[in-house]
């Protein structure tokens, strides 16, 4: 018999995401499934999650949320203010993740972390990760 020295459950890809403050912020991406199959994410009950983080406490090890959803029902703020970004979904397999501008004026231009996790009958799965830089905004809104 032959035994497997290793194994790498992590199927996550990298992509870098370059936006800008006081832009509305929208991605849409497309999952098919093995086969190439687009996948029903409307009807099939997939739902997403997102967070952008800062750079790591040295003292607690933790990033500190600067934008998305730490749990369900549960936004990171800034000065009071939610800053989450919103899911849609359609059966052809794209996902659109969108922020409106008001909400990505509250977020720091700075370059933090980010990942995506998918969520199907309560098994979740980080599908994209990497660096998501928000660049300074010039024109202000009643700022």
């Amino acid at each position: 018999t032959v035994m497997a020295s290793k194994v790498n459950l992590d199927i996550s890809e990298k992509l870098n995401i370059t936006c800008r403050r006081g832009d509305t912020f929208t991605l849409t991406l497309n999952l098919k499934d093995s086969s190439g199959t687009a996948i029903t994410l409307a009807t099939s009950g997939h739902e997403f999650l997102m967070q952008v983080r800062g750079a790591k406490n040295t003292r607690s090890k933790t990033r500190p949320l600067i934008m998305g959803t730490a749990s369900k029902g549960r936004s990171a703020e800034k000065d009071g203010e939610t800053t989450n970004f919103t899911f849609s979904t359609d059966d052809s397999g794209n996902v659109t993740i969108s922020a409106a501008d008001s909400v990505m004026r509250r977020v720091p231009a700075g370059r933090y972390v980010y990942d995506i996790q998918q969520i199907v009958n309560e098994v979740t799965t980080t599908i994209l990760e990497g660096v998501f830089i928000v660049n300074d905004d010039v024109s202000k809104i009643n700022e």
